[in-house]
């Protein structure tokens, strides 16, 4: 049979994407939907995008869902949870208070989701480490292991670091739990 004619699986994905207000969630997305760096506002609500990627022969589709970090749009995070396979747990390299509520983030997901639901912890805003970094790696790898997240990555959607291999890392991840891969 040739290359052509054999036809591959495809699966789709639903993932959450998390974290205080600004600490780029949005940017983030938006740089692997279109390739570039583009600033983004306060996210109202929810936003919902999609990518399409392959894995070894599976056709993937990622349903992403980008969440309100503000305060006022908390009570919604359930709901929206509810059936996710995926979650990136983002906090920003140089706030802190953004990396202190992730437990709050953590646990809103992790209720409302199944037990096989991955999550991913993301250091974003990496290309300002030199000089405004209050969140250091270790603690991020100490939080990483006290909620035993099996993935942990810092980005920067300014540069472009690391941002595809969040989302490649994450629906590796998700087929390998399910036997896929």
């Amino acid at each position: 049979m040739s290359e052509q004619t054999v036809q591959k699986h495809q699966y789709l994905f639903k993932i959450v994407v998390v974290g205080d207000g600004g600490v780029g969630k949005s940017t983030m997305i938006q740089r692997l939907i279109t390739g570039h760096f583009v600033p983004m506002k306060i996210t109202i609500g929810t936003d919902l995008a999609s990518y399409d990627m392959n894995i070894e022969d599976i056709s993937v589709k990622l349903q992403i869902w980008d969440f309100a970090g503000e305060k006022r749009f908390r009570f919604f995070l359930p709901n929206y949870a509810r059936g996710a396979q995926g979650c990136i747990l983002c906090y920003d390299i140089s706030r802190y208070t953004s990396f202190q509520n992730l437990n709050e983030w953590y646990n809103i997901v992790k209720e409302n989701t199944n037990t096989d639901t991955v999550f991913l912890l993301v250091g974003g805003k990496a290309d300002l480490s030199e000089y405004r970094r209050t969140v250091t790696q270790k603690d991020a790898e100490e939080l990483q292991q006290d909620l035993d997240i099996p993935l942990f990555l810092e980005t920067s959607s300014k540069t472009g670091e690391n941002n595809k291999n969040v989302f490649e890392m994450l629906t590796e991840a998700m087929l390998k739990k399910r036997k896929l891969i």
